[in-house]
């Protein structure tokens, strides 16, 4: 064979292409892993941070629980009525296992005592009530100002409590002060496991959730073992198992992100680790929350676009091998437009077209780039769509498909801001069901679903279209009504919304009757920011609740 320069300079040619489309697609799979392996870590860290607030969000249900409770000890004067409201409070909070009312006098001595004991309820005889001033929950409660709550640290339970006993729990306390005079302390004891486990079980299964005290010791690991060691005289701390959390502990960081190898007997995870308030704001306390993911489960959309492209560029090196062997003058051209336009494709901007109609080599060469270039951008289209996925996953509610706490909050914020500018009030209704544990437990969790799916169905369709509907939690369901100017125009709204709820709801086809109670406050008349807004309709609602009546 004669090495003209045609030939030669087609060879080259060849060899260059070849060259610049592997070059092309190592870079464009190293860039593309960096990326999406760091986006995977943002969701996963925003995951982490979503968790630790709804773990707020839950304390300071339980916070408010235990601060209504208090009140209502210092009003009522009769403990048959106060053991009544404990004993509903316990059937109402399935982590709820005992409820007290502890004097500030006698030391300590318990007046009244609701305890869980499965599914019964037990109320203390007057022989089996007990002195408490010496826990922390009675004498640290005592020198709070009314309203305020004592969170206690997580511990293993050791008062011989029915159903409790050597169960990890929890204690909130408040003060019950009457005409200035402080009576005692209304304490909540929650078993920590059932607490925390709508968190947990609400995770994928490749999630690990993790949680430690201040001092670093493990609260919750997926290792079960490893949690309470201060409670067999062991010290397990994050810090030993993960180093880098303790620039948490330090208050050098906020949140951290890292991954860890794998070894023989585990797979390599990804962690996130948020250091989350915990108590009172003074106090200063905090807790570590985490969530570990497997790496492969970050990387496998990455590795999965490398084998495409080594399977791609193998096919195109092959096809350009085999053109460079019969190049001549004729194609020297359109060799020089494949190597551009493979320089170009790595470079993210566009090539003009390919010569994709020849019926010869080139022509085969051209349109396999081309099947390249367009499998690389499904697959990058594929990649931002469940980046959007998770984006949406984030701010809606699974269930229901409407806003969650999250994206309700940031509404919130904006609409008091437009509120405060235009002078225009605005209204929050706050909506929870009536009985629906009842419903979950007799009907089942899938039939409880099918409420809540169809109970958001009604209040979208029963407010205006402008108005801002969201699932906080659980069957707990808000409005945000813009530009309602008078006390009226929104009774308007919740009477509508009332009303919505007199026919039963189609469940499966069938006929489900399902009471709501529905609280109402008005900005700026009942709250000058949006927590003290949401508390005002919360505790509008409560009352509704309360009252044993349908009405706003």
């Amino acid at each position: 064979m004669k090495w003209g320069l045609a030939l030669r300079l087609g060879a080259l040619l060849a060899s260059f292409s070849v060259f610049a489309a592997l070059l092309a697609g190592y870079y464009a799979f190293d860039s593309s892993r960096d990326r999406l392996q760091g986006r995977a870590e943002r969701s996963l860290m925003d995951t982490t941070q979503v968790l630790a607030r709804h773990m707020q969000a839950g304390f300071g249900s339980v916070a408010r629980d235990t601060a209504f409770l208090a009140h209502a000890a210092a009003v009522e004067q009769d403990l048959g009525h106060l053991t009544e409201l404990f004993q509903a409070s316990v059937v109402a909070h399935h982590s709820y296992l005992q409820i007290r009312f502890i004097s500030a006098q006698d030391h300590g001595l318990e007046l009244v005592r609701v305890d869980r004991k499965g599914e019964t309820l037990l109320v203390a005889a007057a022989e089996d009530l007990q002195e408490k001033a010496h826990f922390p929950f009675v004498f640290e409660a005592l020198t709070l100002p009314p309203g305020q709550v004592y969170v206690s640290e997580f511990g293993i339970n050791h008062e011989g409590v029915a159903d409790a006993e050597a169960l990890p729990v929890f204690s909130m306390a408040s003060p019950v002060v009457s005409g200035g005079r402080v009576r005692g302390v209304v304490v909540v004891r929650l078993a920590a496991a059932k607490f925390l486990g709508n968190l947990d079980g609400s995770l994928p299964s490749p999630y690990g959730f993790y949680l430690s005290n201040r001092w670093g010791d493990f609260l919750v690991h997926p290792d079960a073992t490893q949690t309470f060691g201060f409670d067999r005289g062991q010290r397990i701390l994050i810090q030993d198992t993960f180093a880098p959390t303790a620039a948490l502990f330090s208050g050098a960081e906020p949140t951290v992100v890292f991954s860890q190898p794998g070894t023989a007997d585990n797979e390599a995870l990804v962690y996130s680790f948020v250091r989350m308030p915990f108590g009172r704001d003074d106090e200063g306390r905090f807790m570590v929350v985490g969530l570990s993911q497997p790496l492969a489960a970050v990387q496998g959309e990455v590795l999965d676009l490398g084998r495409s492209i080594f399977k791609i560029l193998l096919v195109l090196s092959v096809v350009g091998v085999l053109l460079a062997a019969w190049v001549s003058r004729v194609v020297t051209q359109p060799l020089q437009a494949m190597v551009n336009a493979a320089q170009a494709f790595s470079q993210g901007r566009p090539h003009g077209a390919l010569p994709l109609h020849r019926k010869d080599e080139v022509g085969e060469l051209a349109r396999s780039f081309h099947d390249m270039e367009q499998q690389i951008s499904r697959q990058m289209t594929e990649l931002n769509a469940s980046r959007d996925a998770m984006s949406h996953l984030a701010h809606h509610d699974a269930l229901t498909g409407l806003p969650n706490r999250r994206m309700f909050e940031q509404r919130l914020a904006q609409v008091l801001e437009l509120s405060r500018r235009s002078g225009r009030s605005c209204a929050l209704l706050f909506v929870d069901l009536d009985d629906f544990k009842a419903i979950n437990d007799t009907r089942g969790h899938a039939v409880g679903d099918e409420v809540l799916q169809a109970v958001a169905r009604t209040i979208t369709g029963a407010v205006r279209q402008v108005d801002t509907v969201a699932r906080l939690a659980g069957d707990e369901f808000t409005v945000l009504c813009e530009n309602v100017d008078t006390e009226e125009a929104a009774l308007q709204i919740a009477t509508k919304l009332e009303q919505a709820f007199e026919a039963p709801l189609s469940i499966a086809g069938q006929p489900f009757p399902v009471r709501a109670s529905i609280g109402v406050s008005l900005f700026p008349r009942d709250a000058q920011d949006a927590h003290t807004l949401m508390a005002s309709a919360d505790a509008a609602m409560y009352r509704i609740k309360q009252s044993r009546r349908r009405q706003v």
